[in-house]
Formats: structure tokens, C-alpha cells, sequence
């Protein structure tokens, strides 16, 4: 150690960002954090060998690093972590003392180090909601070249799918399935019922719907969303619906001209919506993606269902009726619907167990935090702060049992897809059978409120706008999608 790395130089020393390296979500809120505060750095945990090749199917560290160095953020301040595994045993207690390491040459005491200096993969998340402005909004776009350089390359692509070049109002619905693609939170995967809902209900109130995002978790059901599209398109000229998921994979040299199979490409086409529509709304579950376009200025509403376990993180970004968030930051635009229930089978299957853990946890910490209470009311004695003591922990080791039973329904454990080589291990077809898949007409209320424009006033349409839940027996259509989906189709047709 140095002359200069032996004093105390807290205010040269790095802030570090723990990530594992699959948590691609959390990787926008981090690099918009260290685009808008230079002394913030990132590690990563990654299981890449010199070539780039990852040895886990689940790390996402290379996609990762590399948005972060299109973001202009230097190298130096990227520090990957080689680990086993993305979720190897021991791995917290490895990346904190790699991120201490980082900071100790500057002097600070281990203590204020883990106090000040170690920040968990949330900290962008809270950055942002204690520092966003409208300059930072400037900085993201500025170092995302978020501009309308590619305009006219882009009108050409538009232009080769048929899809309006602008217009007076523009819906983009956001489709998720990374879920049940063998990630987590398959309660908030995306319904193609519920899309279906969606583009039924409002067609008539806007010049273009477009869904984007995932096509889905298997190959066979991408043609989905375009039969949807075609069922409402038969009755415009032009075309009203448009299907674009997972774009970004073309290889199409009209694509490519604008950078439209790279992240900060994809991120210029919602900008050049943004600017050519006179009104533009998007609607998705809660995800990254939609925490880009908020931070972009676009405006956004994201759903998801009441009782969300990880529902809380995000409301600090809300608005608390006075443009800024409880924290003090300038909230980004990144608002809630709040749903009854999600919209798919495996999404209420989940919603419901985690209610049941949670009501059984209540029911047998009740007696006993009343008990306490009346003890702490009572006054203190030898007797009474022993039982204290013992209340305390008992009530501490039911709820520790009860956040066990629930990491079951947060992981990928019940996805039907995974990307190891273990056998998936997905929620029966009889436990998913006695929920129906789709919007409630409750939620599809509190979405239509957000999509409907001011003053709009309904007319009578060919097709009906109104489609109810899908009640069907649940059955596996992973072999035969497509013509499973035409059998539901002539159902609601004939009904």
C-alpha cells in the first residue's frame, strides 16, 4: 500500500453495487445510477472463461457488462467476480468481500465500509428515487444518444411492417414471459388472453396498438399475438394492431440501419414514437424495460396484482401527489395498476398459495403478539421480560417458516421452462385447472381508465369488445398451440 492509499480518503473511495449476474432487471436503475454519479461503481458475479463464454445458462453478466460499456461507463468501474454458479452456496458472503477489497486501499474502516460504501443490487433503485431530475433524465438520454438521428432509418423498417409512421394516438402493450422462460416472478408474466382482453376493449380509441416485447416461453406459441392482431385488423383497412415481439432478433439490413437489434437501437424506436404520435401510452407488468421508458419521460403504467411480495420495492418511486417521491427525488413517471389477481392460471395458483402462507403465519403469530403486547403494557419484571425473551423469538422463528414456504412461488422453481439441464418442475395441470385465465372485469376496469383517452365516448363496433375470462378446463399446449389456440377461438366466437 502507498503514501496516499494509507490515509483516510472517503471522498476518493468508490461506492460499489453488488449484482449477481443474472439480474438483468435491476441492470437499467444501476447504469442510469452510474451515468448520473461517477463515484459509482458495479461487481458483478460472472461464470465467463476468457472467451465470454458463460458455464451457467443463467448468467446474464455478458449482456449485462456489455449495456453497461454502451452506456459510457468505463471498464474501471466494472469489476466482475468470477463464481461457480449464479446461485453457487456462499456467493453473498464472496461478493461483499470482494467489494470491501475495493474500498479498503482507500483507508475506511471494514465497519463504515459495509455501512456506506456496500450497497446491494437495490441501490439503483433507491438512487433514483432519492436523485431523479429532469437533468438526470438529460444525462440518460444524452448517454443512451436517445435522438431522433435515426428517424428516417427507422420510418423504413416501419414502414416494411406496415406499421404507421405517426398518427394522434398510439397504445404499446409490453409482453412478458421471462417467468415461465425459466427466470422469476411468473406471476407477473404476461396472459395472451389478457392481451387479447385489452386490444378487444380499446382498439377503437387509438390509431395503432403495438405489442412488443417477449413472444413467449416456447416457439410454437408465437404465432399467438398475430392471430389476435388478425381478428380485430379485419375490420380496419389499413390495419390497427401490430405484432413486433422480440424484433431485435431480425437480421433484416433495414433493421441493422438503425441499430434496431441492439438495446440502445430498441430504445430509439419507442423515442421516435414518442415523437411522432401526438399521444403515446404503454402498458406491461412490472419490469425493467418499463422502468427505461418512465426514466425516458414516456408516459407508463405498469400492473400488478395486490399482495405482490416484492410489490413495495418499486413504490418509492411513486409520485406522492406533489411531483417528487417520498424520498425526496423527482418521481420518473413509473406509476402503478393495481390488480385483483393476475392474469394468468399459474399467476392466481401462486397469488393464492402466498396469501395461504401468509394467512396461516397470521394466525399463528396472533395469539402471541397479543400476548406480548399486553406483557409490554403490563410493566417489566424477571418474569415477564423471560417470557418477552421467548414470545420474541418464537414469533421471529414462525415468521422465518413462513418466508421459507413462500421462496418456492418467488424462484423459477415452478417454471415450465428451465435453462439447466434439471427437469422442470411446473405446477400441475389439475392444481392450475380451477382458475380462469385473464382480466377479472374489476381489473379490466382499472386498466381501461388508464387507456381510455379524455372525453372519448363509445360507438357500436363489429366485433365484440368485451371478452370475459377464459373459464376452460386448463390443457397442455405445448405440442399442439396453434390449432388449440383456433378451437378457443371459434369457442369465443360462436359465444
Amino acid at each position: 500500500m502507498n503514501q496516499e492509499d494509507e490515509r483516510y480518503l472517503p471522498e476518493k473511495a468508490p461506492i460499489i453495487i453488488v449484482q449477481p449476474g443474472y439480474a438483468t432487471g435491476d441492470m437499467f436503475a444501476i447504469a442510469a445510477t452510474m451515468i448520473n454519479n461517477k463515484k459509482y461503481h458495479v461487481l458483478i458475479s460472472t461464470t465467463m472463461d476468457n472467451d465470454g463464454n458463460a458455464k451457467d445458462p443463467y448468467d446474464n453478466s455478458k449482456a449485462i457488462i456489455e449495456f453497461y460499456r454502451s452506456s459510457g461507463i468505463h471498464q474501471d468501474r466494472i469489476h466482475p467476480v468470477s463464481v461457480d454458479g449464479m446461485r453457487s452456496p456462499g456467493q453473498a458472503s464472496l461478493l461483499k468481500k470482494q467489494a470491501i477489497s475495493l474500498v479498503r486501499p482507500y483507508g475506511i474502516p471494514v465497519g463504515e465500509i459495509t455501512r456506506n460504501y456496500y450497497k446491494p443490487v437495490g441501490e439503483g433503485t433507491q438512487y433514483i428515487a432519492r436523485n431523479f431530475s429532469e437533468t438526470m433524465r438529460s444525462e440518460l438520454r444524452n448517454a443512451w444518444d436517445i435522438n431522433e438521428s435515426q428517424d428516417k432509418a427507422i420510418k423504413i423498417w416501419l414502414e416494411t411492417q406496415g406499421i404507421p409512421t405517426s398518427g394522434k394516438s398510439l397504445l404499446i402493450l409490453w409482453s412478458r414471459f421471462s417467468g415461465k422462460g425459466g427466470d422469476i416472478h411468473i406471476e407477473h408474466d404476461t396472459s395472451y388472453w389478457g392481451i387479447r382482453q385489452i386490444i378487444h376493449r380499446v382498439a377503437d380509441m387509438y390509431d395503432a396498438i403495438i405489442i412488443t416485447g417477449d413472444k413467449g416461453y416456447v416457439k410454437e406459441r408465437a404465432s399467438k399475438y398475430d392471430e389476435t392482431a388478425n381478428l380485430i385488423n379485419k375490420y380496419y383497412e389499413s390495419g390497427k394492431v401490430f405484432n413486433i415481439t422480440e424484433f431485435w432478433r431480425g437480421d433484416s439490413p433495414k433493421l441493422k440501419a438503425w441499430g434496431g437489434n441492439t438495446r440502445l437501437g430498441q430504445f430509439k424506436l419507442y423515442d421516435y414514437f414518442q415523437r411522432h404520435f401526438d399521444h403515446v401510452k404503454h402498458l406491461g407488468f412490472r419490469s425493467g424495460n418499463l422502468e427505461v421508458m418512465a426514466m425516458l419521460g414516456y408516459k407508463v403504467r405498469y400492473m400488478e396484482e395486490e399482495g405482490s411480495e416484492s410489490g413495495s420495492r418499486m413504490t418509492i418511486w411513486f409520485n406522492k401527489g406533489d411531483g417528487e417521491t417520498v424520498e425526496g427525488g423527482k418521481a420518473t413517471g413509473y406509476e402503478r395498476l393495481l390488480l385483483r389477481e393476475p392474469p394468468t392460471r399459474s399467476g392466481k395458483y401462486i397469488q393464492y398459495q402466498i396469501n395461504e402462507i401468509n394467512r396461516n403465519t397470521n394466525e399463528k403469530t396472533r395469539p402471541l403478539a397479543e400476548e406480548l403486547n399486553t406483557l409490554k403494557n403490563n410493566g417489566e419484571s424477571p418474569e415477564s421480560l423471560s417470557r418477552i425473551k421467548e414470545l420474541e423469538k418464537r414469533i421471529k422463528e414462525i415468521n422465518n417458516e413462513g418466508e421459507a414456504q413462500k421462496k418456492k412461488y418467488a424462484g423459477s422453481d415452478l417454471a415450465p421452462y428451465r435453462k439447466d439441464d434439471k427437469p422442470p418442475a411446473p405446477i400441475s395441470k389439475k392444481d392450475k385447472s380451477i382458475y380462469s385465465v385473464g382480466f377479472s372485469d374489476v381489473d379490466m376496469e382499472t386498466i381501461v381508465e388508464y387507456l381510455r383517452p379524455a372525453g372519448w365516448v363509445e360507438i357500436p363496433m363489429k366485433y365484440e369488445r368485451r371478452i370475459p375470462q377464459n373459464k376452460k378446463e386448463y390443457q397442455e399446449r405445448l405440442n399442439d398451440t396453434e390449432s388449440s389456440y383456433r378451437d378457443d377461438r371459434d369457442k369465443w366466437m360462436k359465444n
